[in-house]
């Protein structure tokens, strides 16, 4: 009898285990992803930013991965009014549109695309688009200064 409960306790324990480590690579490649995607619209954000701000592509590429540069940060603050990302799911239900918006104060703005497939995509977009049985899902982008 006490065989059996020391068996049934180790089973439940590697199930609990094994739960948590899936939970934890899942999270990891959820971060991963996002991470992708921030990386993708920020070089061409970054071009378009040098030559507004007559900066180097290379030093607002720098700003916009976190390591901040305040004197850059505050110049970008100071002409963006907003970044949203927007993933819009195409004809093929494996074909998704991530692009970014983004508005200037001037009333300008920055729009840059890309296509990834639907599993590429972070968990929580995918569940998203199930719950809402919607096109569209639409985001704030945060920049690495802001407060989320």
């Amino acid at each position: 009898m006490d065989n059996i409960k020391i068996a049934l306790l180790s089973i439940s324990g590697i199930l609990g285990l094994g739960s948590g480590v899936f939970y934890f690579l899942s999270k990891q490649n959820e971060t991963e992803t996002r991470t992708n995607i921030d990386r993708c619209f920020e070089e061409r954000l970054a071009i378009s930013l040098a030559e507004k701000l007559d900066q180097s592509t290379e030093e607002i590429l720098t700003t916009l991965r976190g390591a901040s540069n305040p004197i850059i940060a505050d110049k970008i603050r100071e002409i963006i009014d907003s970044a949203r990302l927007t993933f819009t799911r195409k004809k093929s239900i494996d074909d998704v549109e991530i692009r970014l918006n983004v508005d200037y104060i001037n009333g300008k703005s920055f729009s840059v695309a890309t296509n990834w497939n639907w599993d590429e995509l972070p968990q929580t977009i995918r569940s998203e688009f199930l719950r809402s049985d919607s096109k569209t899902v639409s985001l704030p982008w945060y920049f690495p200064w802001d407060n989320q």
